[in-house]
């Protein structure tokens, strides 16, 4: 296993749920609410990524995009509803932990990869192993205990398991499911985010309070740092080993639920249990895949870096002497016949 890739993703999902753990504790500390995180993450991630990916070389990931979408208008039709998509998410994450929701947000992350593995099975015609099989069946039970124990599914878990689905199958329908396409996706919300820290955002807070700015920053810098490495880890590793590191990453925000007050009490044990079985069982297909060097059924957490199709052999036509002689191509043979 390449130890660089290995690091790079525990540190991201590292850096993921410290990012949680300073959004609720920011909201101890001053009058910051989820909508002011989330302004001050876009606005400061957007150049952190932006010089990130200048540093590395890989800018062209942003400029290819932006070409691809000159030639192809239509992929404006994938932005429109990615980029409202992705901000909610982003909104999303730095809520949870404010509003006491953090629970109900891992919950949603759990059940992600399993709702993309029955995506792909209607929508793209996956074959489904037997494991797979069983972890969906024993999702699908945990669910229907939480909605019969309280009579609904929560919609930040909706939010999470249903919105990202499809926020991903729009990026591979219309061919946008690269790093340069998520930056432009950030770069769409920047005029509301100008508007709400011009006209809503108490400045003044952060004047006389600097240490509320301090926080601020860092937790920008964080998020560049998980986005980034992310990126990274999806470079470096297998994708069946990636696939199951970057489940990491709820984990430890349940961890962190823990830590600001929230608890897993009564029945509600039956949906948490039973969606830890599910994505433990998909894990271990996902452990044997790896080590049997098969393709992995594991999907990441947040699949935002397009994957490589892996490159068939061809085999090389060899051209016949007469052809090479009268200096005729294979292609002109071929046309000919």
């Amino acid at each position: 296993m390449n130890r660089r890739g290995l690091f790079a993703s525990v540190v991201s999902s590292l850096a993921f749920a410290l990012f949680s753990y300073l959004a609720a504790l920011i909201a101890w500390i001053a009058p910051i609410n989820s909508i002011d995180v989330w302004a001050w993450r876009i606005l400061l991630t957007i150049p952190g990524i932006t010089i990130a990916l200048l540093v590395t070389g890989r800018f062209f990931w942003v400029t290819g995009e932006a070409k691809r979408v000159v030639a192809q208008p239509k992929k404006l039709l994938a932005y429109a509803f990615t980029a409202p998509m992705l901000a909610m998410q982003m909104w999303l994450f730095g809520w949870a932990p404010q509003s006491g929701y953090t629970l109900d947000l891992t919950l949603g992350y759990f059940l992600l990869p399993l709702a993309m593995v029955v995506l792909g099975r209607f929508l793209y015609g996956e074959r489904l192993s037997f494991l797979s099989h069983v972890a969906t069946a024993v999702a699908a039970f945990a669910v229907i205990w939480e909605i019969a124990r309280i009579g609904y599914l929560s919609w930040v878990t909706a939010l999470v398991c249903l919105g990202y689905p499809a926020y991903f199958v729009i990026r591979r329908k219309f061919e946008t499911d690269g790093v340069g396409a998520l930056v432009w996706e950030m770069s769409l919300s920047l005029p509301v985010v100008l508007w709400y820290i011009g006209t809503r955002a108490d400045l003044e807070l952060l004047a006389e309070r600097p240490i509320v700015l301090v926080i601020l920053v860092f937790m920008a810098g964080i998020s560049v740092i998980g986005t980034v490495l992310y990126v990274v880890a999806a470079k470096l590793l297998p994708y069946g080993i990636f696939g199951l590191l970057s489940y990491l990453e709820p984990a430890l925000v349940t961890v962190v639920a823990v830590l600001v007050g929230e608890r897993i009490t009564g029945n509600q044990w039956g949906t948490y249990i039973g969606m830890w079985t599910a994505v433990a069982i998909l894990g271990l297909e996902g452990l044997v895949s790896v080590l049997r060097h098969r393709r992995s059924p594991v999907i990441a957490a947040r699949p935002w870096r397009r994957r490589r199709r892996p490159r068939s052999k061809v085999r090389r036509r060899v051209v016949p002497s007469s052809n090479r002689d009268r200096g005729t191509s294979p292609a002109d043979t071929a046309g000919s016949k």
